[in-house]
């Protein structure tokens, strides 16, 4: 295990899906530790010394390992980009594969399109919806959608597996657990 371990956490947005939009390589390391020893406590750290450049390409023979923690949507994105990098191998740690979280699950149409999923992974087209907060405000939505237009609910562990799914199939190695 002679690699540098890199653990990257990585929150994408919704317009950062492409490999152009960010960081690759080295120079994102969040922190790290060689052959895969944790600094003792208090310790100082050797940073690497990369600066960071949106957009810049890891050119290197160098073999690096990234760990993407969170296997939800913007997670398994990361961990899809970085497995698709050749000197990237790339880990995604999720603490529960196969959960259900609770979540509304409203995708933008946008999502569809940009994130290239297929229409199995919509489960219902909304038009019109009333939220309620917990303090009994109603907020309406949907009135500036299109004729055409909807947003997408999803059911969480459906869209997330499938984006994870898509990961592993580039490389990325999926790790069941918590980190």
């Amino acid at each position: 295990m002679g690699f540098r371990v890199a653990v990257v956490a990585l929150i994408l947005g919704v317009a950062a899906h492409t490999a152009d939009a960010f960081i690759t390589g080295p120079s994102i390391i969040a922190g790290s530790a060689t052959a895969g020893r944790l600094p003792l406590q208090g310790a100082r750290t050797k940073r690497a010394n990369f600066t960071p450049v949106m957009g810049h390409k890891w050119e290197s023979d160098r073999k690096m390992r990234v760990a993407v923690v969170g296997g939800g949507p913007s997670g398994a994105c990361a961990a899809e980009i970085f497995a698709q990098e050749p000197n990237i191998e790339t880990y995604i740690f999720e603490r529960k594969m196969d959960n259900a979280k609770p979540c509304g699950g409203a995708i933008p149409l946008c999502m569809i399109d940009e994130f290239k999923l297929p229409e199995s992974v919509v489960d219902r087209k909304v038009t019109k919806m009333l939220m309620i907060s917990p303090t009994g405000k109603e907020v309406p939505i949907g009135q500036t959608l299109g004729p055409n237009e909807y947003i997408g609910m999803t059911r969480r562990e459906i869209l997330d597996g499938y984006l994870r799914d898509r990961a592993i199939e580039f490389g990325a190695k999926p790790i069941d657990g918590l980190v």
